[in-house]
């Protein structure tokens, strides 16, 4: 029986969404996982420049929650843009540090060069990382 240790775990994705992220979320807990920079429980905020304190309490939870858990995953995309702010701030724990595990997860994967990165792991589904862990 495979034993695995309990991780942090972040997932970067589209604000909209939340819901599938919630329940993956939920996923990896039962799994005994532990979730960091939950930002599902954040509010809309946009236009930024109304909401600029709320905005940066949000940037810096999410940039150090992406840099400092064990598994960071990215739901690809063919849109999004803070979601690559939290995956290079990953990538370059990833490179200094050896860690957070990188994953690019979903139908997206050719979209950016990045996921090509020897760092990035890129799957096809969410099951796949919740079976290599």
């Amino acid at each position: 029986m495979k034993t695995t240790r309990q991780k942090t775990i972040y997932i970067a994705a589209r604000f909209g969404e939340k819901d599938n992220v919630r329940e993956i979320y939920e996923r990896f807990t039962e799994k005994g996982h532990r979730v960091v920079g939950d930002w599902t429980n954040h509010k809309p905020i946009k236009p930024y420049q109304e909401h600029g304190e709320l905005a940066r309490e949000y940037a810096i939870e999410d940039i150090e929650a992406a840099a400092n858990c064990d598994v960071f995953i990215l739901l690809s995309s063919e849109a999004g843009t803070g979601m690559y702010i939290e995956l290079g701030a990953a990538m370059a724990q990833k490179i200094a540090y050896g860690k957070p595990e990188i994953y690019v997860v979903g139908k997206h994967l050719n979209r950016s060069m990045f996921y090509f990165h020897p760092t990035v792991n890129r799957r096809q589904n969410i099951d796949e990382v919740i079976r290599e862990l």
